[in-house]
């Protein structure tokens, strides 16, 4: 009952806090309402060549108002299409009706975000962690950029911690279904499946380790199918699908030397560290835990994220959400008392926010 309590009401708080956030740039874009957090650029909206580019949740808005007619509005059809779970809900509940789009985008993006913080809040205090590590999710400078920027991820994870919980209380074929909207909604799914079918491997689970990983793997790479006799090519093409060989080389891919300090201070140590300290736990004790197991597959990722999504801190911050899912449950389930330097750590990325005013309230950083 009390996991539940807090996670309802970190939940809640967190729709408080980002609903405010969203409020205040409605307010200061009051022309374009919700489309504002599409953020357009002319190249692809107006066909201007030479057109601002904007950023990559006008995607998901053309899809959503244009099904299948998007094409010439995206700069990679194959790409953009895989992603398809969060456009197709949102032109679903806005009932095709293309003026009603931005906002359904916007709604389900904030209640998707506030559904995953108090699911994460859920894990956590049934582990005797403090609940305020769910707001530390919540309060992520990724997931405030995938809202204001309607993009992918707050769905994604919502499906994906729903996926955690479902594994706790061994309901695999939930765990299974839910990790599959989850790779439909972004590729980032099959992280959070790989570590909980490393965790259902190494404790003696091997059949539903392989159906957690290979039935959202099956799935995406049959929607590759389809998309290559659409296309004629596949979104592996892209660099967004290019891993490096060498380890974080992606980070020294930064603009400026502030860049690479952030990258590193927030992303590329803390998977380091969680990655040794992950390791240490399950050598001393001779034991995989959920939380080291989802530590592992984050913290792995950030080590080979493509390069393309470091040279863009937006992107890097929110395409490293596995890092801070699977830090924030590893750090709560075997190290609860240690939460309070997660929170030091990651909370002050929110000082970005001010660095990108523009995004927020329209004026110049």
């Amino acid at each position: 009952m009390l996991a539940r309590r807090r996670a309802l009401q970190i939940g809640l708080l967190t729709l408080v806090l980002t609903g405010a956030l969203c409020l205040v740039v409605l307010l200061n874009f009051p022309q374009s309402g919700a489309l504002t957090f599409a953020h357009l650029g002319t190249r692809f909206s107006e066909g201007d060549p030479q057109g601002t580019v904007g950023y990559d949740g006008q995607f998901s808005y053309f899809i959503a108002r244009d099904g299948a007619a998007a094409v010439p509005y995206i700069d990679g059809p194959a790409l953009r299409y895989q992603r398809i779970l969060y456009p197709l809900l949102s032109r679903v509940l806005a009932l095709g009706q293309p003026d009603v789009v931005p906002w359904t985008l916007l709604l389900v993006n904030l209640v998707a975000h506030s559904v995953a913080t108090g699911l994460l809040t859920y894990v956590l205090v049934s582990w005797r962690a403090p609940a305020y590590g769910g707001l530390v999710y919540g309060l992520w400078i990724g997931n405030l950029f995938a809202l204001r920027l309607d993009l992918n991820e707050p769905l994604c994870f919502a499906l994906a911690l729903g996926a955690v919980i479902a594994y706790q209380q061994e309901r695999f074929r939930w765990t299974i279904f839910l990790l599959m909207l989850s790779t439909l909604t972004k590729e980032l799914g099959l992280v959070i499946a790989g570590g909980l079918a490393l965790h259902a491997f190494v404790n003696g689970r091997r059949g539903w380790a392989l159906l957690i990983v290979g039935a959202p793997l099956l799935m995406l790479l049959a929607w590759w199918g389809i998309l290559r006799l659409w296309f004629g090519t596949l979104p592996t093409r892209y660099p967004a699908a290019r891993f490096p060989l060498i380890p974080l080389e992606g980070m020294f891919r930064a603009h400026s030397p502030v860049e690479l300090l952030f990258l590193a201070l927030w992303l590329g140590i803390p998977a380091v560290v969680m990655i040794l300290l992950a390791l240490q736990q399950s050598w001393r004790y001779h034991r995989l835990t959920l939380g080291a197991a989802l530590a592992l597959a984050g913290a792995g990722f950030i080590l080979y994220m493509p390069g393309v999504s470091w040279e863009d801190p937006v992107a890097a911050y929110r395409v490293g959400l596995p890092l801070i899912v699977g830090g924030l449950l590893f750090v709560g389930e075997i190290y609860p008392r240690r939460m309070p330097w997660l929170a030091l750590l990651w909370l002050p990325a929110l000082l970005l926010i001010p660095l990108l005013a523009q995004l927020w309230v329209g004026v110049s950083s």
